[in-house]
Protein backbone atom coordinates (compact mmCIF):
# COMPACT_ATOMS: atom_id res chain seq x y z
CA UNK A 1 0.00 0.00 0.00
CA UNK A 2 1.35 3.27 -1.20
CA UNK A 3 2.01 6.17 1.27
CA UNK A 4 -0.22 8.49 -0.73
CA UNK A 5 -2.97 5.71 -0.15
CA UNK A 6 -1.85 5.79 3.30
CA UNK A 7 -2.70 9.32 3.90
CA UNK A 8 -6.08 9.09 2.37
CA UNK A 9 -7.04 6.60 4.78
CA UNK A 10 -5.31 8.00 7.93
CA UNK A 11 -6.51 11.65 7.58
CA UNK A 12 -10.16 10.11 9.18
CA UNK A 13 -8.90 9.11 12.54
CA UNK A 14 -6.57 11.82 14.05
CA UNK A 15 -9.15 14.42 15.60
CA UNK A 16 -10.32 11.55 17.40
CA UNK A 17 -6.88 10.67 18.65
CA UNK A 18 -4.86 13.45 18.96
CA UNK A 19 -3.50 13.69 22.99
CA UNK A 20 -2.10 16.60 24.69
CA UNK A 21 0.53 18.05 26.84
CA UNK A 22 0.79 16.57 30.18
CA UNK A 23 -2.25 14.00 29.42
CA UNK A 24 -1.21 10.61 28.67
CA UNK A 25 -4.70 9.69 29.38
CA UNK A 26 -7.26 7.89 26.28
CA UNK A 27 -9.77 10.27 25.60
CA UNK A 28 -13.76 9.69 25.46
CA UNK A 29 -14.02 9.90 22.04
CA UNK A 30 -10.79 6.82 21.42
CA UNK A 31 -13.28 5.04 24.16
CA UNK A 32 -15.58 4.53 21.26
CA UNK A 33 -12.55 2.72 19.01
CA UNK A 34 -12.55 -0.51 20.69
CA UNK A 35 -13.11 -3.07 18.06
CA UNK A 36 -9.79 -2.11 16.21
CA UNK A 37 -5.80 -0.52 16.52
CA UNK A 38 -5.37 2.87 16.51
CA UNK A 39 -2.42 5.34 17.12
CA UNK A 40 -2.56 8.41 19.69
CA UNK A 41 -0.51 11.73 18.82
CA UNK A 42 0.15 13.26 21.84
CA UNK A 43 2.85 16.57 22.77
CA UNK A 44 5.10 16.12 26.17
CA UNK A 45 5.90 18.33 28.36
CA UNK A 46 9.16 19.25 26.51
CA UNK A 47 7.43 20.32 24.14
CA UNK A 48 8.22 16.85 21.77
CA UNK A 49 5.59 14.91 19.97
CA UNK A 50 5.49 11.17 20.47
CA UNK A 51 3.12 8.51 18.68
CA UNK A 52 1.19 5.67 20.14
CA UNK A 53 0.05 2.50 18.45
CA UNK A 54 -2.34 0.96 20.47
CA UNK A 55 -4.40 -2.36 20.41
CA UNK A 56 -8.26 -2.49 20.65
CA UNK A 57 -8.09 -2.86 24.46
CA UNK A 58 -6.02 0.50 24.39
CA UNK A 59 -2.45 -1.60 25.23
CA UNK A 60 0.68 0.77 24.14
CA UNK A 61 2.28 -1.98 21.47
CA UNK A 62 4.72 0.43 19.91
CA UNK A 63 6.22 3.75 20.47
CA UNK A 64 8.06 6.45 18.86
CA UNK A 65 10.81 8.44 19.46
CA UNK A 66 10.25 12.16 19.90
CA UNK A 67 9.80 14.56 16.89
CA UNK A 68 9.72 18.37 16.63
CA UNK A 69 6.56 19.21 15.38
CA UNK A 70 2.86 17.14 14.96
CA UNK A 71 3.05 16.80 11.49
CA UNK A 72 6.35 15.29 11.70
CA UNK A 73 5.10 13.07 14.23
CA UNK A 74 2.29 12.03 12.05
CA UNK A 75 4.54 11.90 9.04
CA UNK A 76 6.18 9.06 11.87
CA UNK A 77 2.82 7.00 11.94
CA UNK A 78 2.61 7.00 7.42
CA UNK A 79 5.77 5.81 7.62
CA UNK A 80 4.67 2.98 10.26
CA UNK A 81 1.80 2.08 7.98
CA UNK A 82 3.68 2.05 4.66
CA UNK A 83 6.44 -0.26 6.73
CA UNK A 84 4.78 -1.84 9.65
CA UNK A 85 2.95 -5.21 8.15
CA UNK A 86 6.65 -6.33 6.91
CA UNK A 87 8.22 -8.91 9.60
CA UNK A 88 11.61 -8.00 7.97
CA UNK A 89 11.52 -4.26 8.73
CA UNK A 90 11.51 -5.24 12.55
CA UNK A 91 14.73 -6.20 14.64
CA UNK A 92 14.81 -7.74 18.15
CA UNK A 93 17.13 -6.52 20.21
CA UNK A 94 18.69 -7.21 23.71
CA UNK A 95 18.76 -5.02 26.19
CA UNK A 96 21.04 -4.10 28.69
CA UNK A 97 19.44 -5.36 31.50
CA UNK A 98 19.11 -9.04 29.61
CA UNK A 99 15.52 -8.44 28.51
CA UNK A 100 14.85 -7.78 24.91
CA UNK A 101 12.36 -5.09 22.91
CA UNK A 102 12.12 -4.99 19.01
CA UNK A 103 12.38 -1.65 16.59
CA UNK A 104 10.63 -1.21 13.56
CA UNK A 105 12.70 0.45 10.81
CA UNK A 106 12.09 2.08 7.57
CA UNK A 107 13.82 1.65 4.18
CA UNK A 108 16.58 3.13 5.01
CA UNK A 109 17.12 2.03 8.48
CA UNK A 110 15.94 4.87 10.37
CA UNK A 111 14.21 3.72 13.52
CA UNK A 112 10.39 4.66 13.58
CA UNK A 113 9.21 2.52 16.30
CA UNK A 114 10.04 0.98 19.71
CA UNK A 115 8.51 -1.94 21.44
CA UNK A 116 8.37 -1.60 25.17
CA UNK A 117 11.09 -4.88 26.86
CA UNK A 118 10.28 -8.67 27.19
CA UNK A 119 11.48 -10.88 29.61
CA UNK A 120 12.53 -13.25 26.76
CA UNK A 121 13.23 -13.36 23.03
CA UNK A 122 10.04 -15.32 22.60
CA UNK A 123 8.02 -12.86 24.18
CA UNK A 124 9.50 -10.38 22.10
CA UNK A 125 9.15 -12.45 18.90
CA UNK A 126 4.83 -12.59 20.13
CA UNK A 127 4.89 -8.63 20.76
CA UNK A 128 6.31 -8.35 17.27
CA UNK A 129 3.93 -10.46 16.06
CA UNK A 130 0.83 -8.74 17.52
CA UNK A 131 2.41 -5.26 16.05
CA UNK A 132 2.45 -6.55 12.77
CA UNK A 133 -1.14 -7.90 13.21
CA UNK A 134 -2.76 -4.79 14.54
CA UNK A 135 -0.91 -2.53 11.79
CA UNK A 136 -2.53 -4.85 8.91
CA UNK A 137 -6.12 -4.83 10.93
CA UNK A 138 -6.01 -1.06 11.12
CA UNK A 139 -5.32 -0.94 7.62
CA UNK A 140 -8.31 -3.16 6.77
CA UNK A 141 -10.80 -1.04 9.29
CA UNK A 142 -9.54 2.07 7.46
CA UNK A 143 -9.62 0.63 4.41
CA UNK A 144 -13.21 -0.68 4.62
CA UNK A 145 -14.25 3.39 5.28
CA UNK A 146 -15.51 5.37 2.52
CA UNK A 147 -16.06 8.84 2.21
CA UNK A 148 -13.93 12.20 1.89
CA UNK A 149 -10.66 12.07 1.66
CA UNK A 150 -7.39 13.57 0.82
CA UNK A 151 -4.83 12.29 -2.18
CA UNK A 152 -1.14 13.50 -2.86
CA UNK A 153 0.47 12.78 -5.98
CA UNK A 154 3.10 13.85 -8.34
CA UNK A 155 2.00 15.90 -11.17
CA UNK A 156 3.37 15.21 -14.78
CA UNK A 157 5.79 18.62 -14.06
CA UNK A 158 7.25 16.60 -11.06
CA UNK A 159 6.23 18.81 -8.36
CA UNK A 160 3.59 17.37 -5.82
CA UNK A 161 0.25 18.21 -5.28
CA UNK A 162 -2.68 17.39 -2.95
CA UNK A 163 -6.54 17.07 -3.79
CA UNK A 164 -9.49 17.09 -1.20
CA UNK A 165 -12.06 14.61 -2.49
CA UNK A 166 -15.79 14.95 -0.90
CA UNK A 167 -17.51 11.28 -0.37
CA UNK A 168 -18.68 11.23 -4.45
CA UNK A 169 -14.94 11.20 -5.35
CA UNK A 170 -15.64 15.17 -6.33
CA UNK A 171 -12.53 17.53 -5.85
CA UNK A 172 -13.58 20.20 -3.97
CA UNK A 173 -9.96 21.76 -3.17
CA UNK A 174 -6.71 21.65 -4.88
CA UNK A 175 -3.16 22.77 -3.97
CA UNK A 176 -0.25 24.74 -5.41
CA UNK A 177 2.89 22.72 -6.74
CA UNK A 178 5.29 21.72 -3.87
CA UNK A 179 8.58 20.63 -4.27
CA UNK A 180 8.72 17.35 -1.94
CA UNK A 181 5.85 15.25 -1.14
CA UNK A 182 6.56 16.29 2.32
CA UNK A 183 6.05 19.66 2.00
CA UNK A 184 2.48 18.56 0.10
CA UNK A 185 2.24 16.41 2.81
CA UNK A 186 2.30 19.42 5.60
CA UNK A 187 -0.06 21.62 2.72
CA UNK A 188 -2.61 18.76 3.33
CA UNK A 189 -2.11 18.93 7.05
CA UNK A 190 -2.09 22.61 7.08
CA UNK A 191 -5.48 22.04 5.37
CA UNK A 192 -6.78 20.39 7.69
CA UNK A 193 -6.24 22.29 10.73
CA UNK A 194 -7.19 25.26 9.00
CA UNK A 195 -9.89 24.79 6.44
CA UNK A 196 -13.08 23.61 9.08
CA UNK A 197 -12.62 27.81 10.47
CA UNK A 198 -14.87 30.26 7.47
CA UNK A 199 -12.56 33.29 8.44
CA UNK A 200 -9.53 31.60 6.30
CA UNK A 201 -10.99 31.73 3.42
CA UNK A 202 -10.58 34.66 0.71
CA UNK A 203 -13.13 34.50 -2.14
CA UNK A 204 -12.05 36.69 -4.85
CA UNK A 205 -13.80 37.70 -8.68
CA UNK A 206 -12.09 35.83 -11.78
CA UNK A 207 -10.84 37.19 -14.74
CA UNK A 208 -14.04 35.63 -16.80
CA UNK A 209 -16.49 37.01 -13.98
CA UNK A 210 -16.54 34.23 -12.23
CA UNK A 211 -15.80 33.95 -8.80
CA UNK A 212 -13.22 31.27 -6.87
CA UNK A 213 -11.49 30.88 -3.49
CA UNK A 214 -8.65 30.17 -1.40
CA UNK A 215 -8.11 29.24 1.99
CA UNK A 216 -5.14 30.61 3.64
CA UNK A 217 -3.02 29.26 7.06
CA UNK A 218 -2.64 31.67 10.01
CA UNK A 219 0.49 33.08 8.67
CA UNK A 220 -1.45 34.46 4.83
CA UNK A 221 -0.32 31.65 2.64
CA UNK A 222 -2.55 30.04 0.17
CA UNK A 223 -2.73 26.13 0.78
CA UNK A 224 -5.65 25.32 -1.15
CA UNK A 225 -7.57 26.83 -3.78
CA UNK A 226 -11.34 26.41 -5.94
CA UNK A 227 -12.34 25.74 -8.92
CA UNK A 228 -13.53 28.81 -10.68
CA UNK A 229 -17.86 29.75 -9.91
CA UNK A 230 -20.41 31.31 -12.02
CA UNK A 231 -21.14 33.42 -9.26
CA UNK A 232 -19.70 34.74 -5.56
CA UNK A 233 -23.16 33.14 -3.89
CA UNK A 234 -21.85 29.94 -5.77
CA UNK A 235 -18.22 30.47 -4.54
CA UNK A 236 -19.73 30.54 -0.80
CA UNK A 237 -21.61 27.46 -1.48
CA UNK A 238 -18.46 25.86 -2.39
CA UNK A 239 -16.31 26.86 0.39
CA UNK A 240 -19.23 26.14 2.87
CA UNK A 241 -19.16 22.58 1.09
CA UNK A 242 -15.42 22.27 1.44
CA UNK A 243 -15.60 23.07 5.45
CA UNK A 244 -18.49 20.12 5.33
CA UNK A 245 -16.18 17.68 3.77
CA UNK A 246 -13.09 18.57 6.58
CA UNK A 247 -16.51 18.20 8.68
CA UNK A 248 -17.04 14.43 7.81
CA UNK A 249 -13.30 13.66 7.96
CA UNK A 250 -13.04 14.86 11.88
CA UNK A 251 -9.22 15.96 10.73
CA UNK A 252 -6.85 16.83 13.03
Amino acid sequence: MTTQRIFALLVVTFALLGGCAMDRGVSGAADELTSHPYFDVWQSDSGDYYFDLRAANHEIILQSQGYGSRTAAINGVLSVLDNGESWSNYEVLPARDGSYYFVLESANGRVIGMSETYTTRSNANRGLEGVVRNVGAYLDWQANRTGARFDVFRGADGRFYFSLHAGNGEIVLRSQGYSTEEAAYNGAFSVSENGVDAARYEINDSADGGAYFNLKARNGAIIGTSEVYASRSNATRGRDAVIAVLGQLDVL
